[in-house]
Parts: C-alpha cells; sequence; structure tokens
C-alpha cells in the first residue's frame, strides 16, 4: 500500500469525523444568571430569609454571577452540576433549597445522589458566598 492510497484513506476518515462532528448538537453554555434563577425560582424560605436582610431572589442571584466569574473551572463546574442537582430534587416536589441541601449533605459519600461530601462543600462555597453577600451588601452586586 503506498503513501498515495494511506493519503485518500485519511482524508475520508476526517471527512467523516467532520461530519459526524457537525451533526452533533453542541451543549449550550450555561448561563449562570438562568441557572440560579431556576434553583431560586418558588423558594419562598429562601425569599423570606433574604427578605429578613432587606434583599431578594435577584440580588441574591446578581451576587452568584458577581462570584461565579471569578471562580476557577474545577469550582465552576462542581458549582453548576449542584445547581442543576438542586433543580432536579426541588422540581415537582415543594422542597426548598435548603431542603435538598440537608438531603445532600445526609449523603456523605455520594451514594445516593451523586455528590460526595467534597464535591458539595466545593461546589456549595459559591452558593453560600453568595446569599451571605445578597443578605449583608446586595448593593454591591447590582449591577450600577
Amino acid at each position: 500500500m503506498g503513501w498515495g492510497k494511506w493519503k485518500t484513506s485519511a482524508s475520508l476518515l476526517a471527512g467523516l469525523a467532520l461530519a459526524a462532528c457537525a451533526s452533533t448538537p453542541a451543549e449550550p453554555a450555561v448561563q449562570p444568571l438562568e441557572l440560579c434563577q431556576q434553583m431560586s425560582a418558588g423558594d419562598t424560605s429562601m425569599a423570606e430569609r433574604l427578605a429578613w436582610d432587606g434583599a431578594d431572589l435577584g440580588d441574591f442571584c446578581a451576587c452568584f454571577v458577581t462570584i461565579e466569574a471569578g471562580l476557577d473551572e474545577e469550582t465552576r463546574l462542581q458549582t453548576f452540576a449542584l445547581m442543576r442537582k438542586v433543580i432536579e430534587m426541588r422540581e415537582g416536589t415543594g422542597r426548598s433549597t435548603e431542603d435538598v441541601a440537608e438531603l445532600l449533605e445526609d449523603d456523605r459519600d455520594g451514594s445516593l445522589y451523586g455528590f460526595p461530601e467534597e464535591a458539595l462543600k466545593q461546589g456549595a462555597q459559591p452558593i453560600e458566598d453568595s446569599l451571605s453577600r445578597a443578605r449583608h451588601d446586595p448593593a454591591s452586586c447590582r449591577a450600577s
């Protein structure tokens, strides 16, 4: 077999690979604000806790977007995965975000929900920081 035949086969394979990539739907980029809004939507418990300090869910999500922008990639991925899990576990159950957080914390090895303790801590920290900042200084997160 000569180089010419190999070149044709390689070109054919490359073309097939490109066609396969073109037909695979690209995963949409995560929109941190949308993800936060989905996670906190309808969470009256969270809304009430924030209201005590003069903040609201919008302030929380604004703070999340601010904090998320400074995360390293691994923490960002863990946080987004955790937020998706919270959304999934809240859907149609009437559970609050805090209810779900307690369930996840009780699952220390991650066997039930897929978030072992260290992954949960890493993913939850930016969410906790966002809540704290929204409660103590919501104006620092709002667009000016």
